[in-house]
């Protein structure tokens, strides 16, 4: 029953040559469904949003993923069938490809995910789009019952933003436009921030 549910952990550690230079910074600020604390029979526990980052290109080629909560890389979610939860993170795990080993970490719990990433040392000028997919299991509300939406609740919601880049010397994977039936899912986080840095 557990599905997303996962003991608290620190953020990942600076890689080697991320903490200066050009880098894209992630900051997510929990919101107020951020968490959601569940009790089959006897035994509780805390569900927390499983959240992926990643820039493409305009015309929607995936370059590299920023960052992924760990239960979406190794589908070890508790409970969960063979195939893991693809419901969790339906447009990333469409659009990755290889490894996301070396940017996933655990949720974090009631705190900000601030986490640099490299990849800006290797584009080339121009623009660029950052995507964002976030999913909390067991946000049922009268839209997507429990009945209806098993485990999963509301669907993930995907945020999109477009990123000029200067140069360094300066189910199916598919989005479904629209919000009808979604309440809770949009205060997962009070604040979501990508920052081209460069120092």
């Amino acid at each position: 029953m557990a599905a997303c549910a996962g003991e608290p952990a620190a953020l990942p550690e600076p890689k080697p040559g991320a903490v200066s230079g050009p880098r894209l910074e992630l900051r997510l600020e929990p919101g107020p469904h951020y968490a959601k604390d569940m009790k089959v029979m006897w035994i509780e526990y805390t569900v927390w949003p499983q959240v992926a980052a990643w820039i493409e290109t305009p015309d929607g080629r995936f370059l590299d993923t920023l960052y992924v909560t760990e239960l979406a890389v190794t589908g070890k979610y508790r409970a969960a069938p063979k195939t893991g939860r693809p419901e969790a993170l339906p447009v990333w795990s469409a659009r990755k490809s290889g490894s996301a080993d070396a940017v996933s970490s655990p949720t974090t719990v009631g705190s900000s995910v601030v986490y640099g990433n490299g990849i800006a040392s290797r584009l080339p000028a121009g623009t660029y789009v950052v995507m964002l997919e976030t999913n909390r299991s067991y946000d049922w509300n009268e839209t997507f019952t429990k009945k209806n939406a098993g485990v999963n609740g509301q669907p993930s919601v995907v945020y999109r933003a477009e990123l000029e880049i200067g140069s360094v010397d300066g189910a199916d994977g598919g989005i479904r436009p629209g919000l009808e039936g979604i309440d809770t899912a949009l205060e997962l986080f009070s604040s979501m921030m990508v920052k081209y840095l460069v120092d």
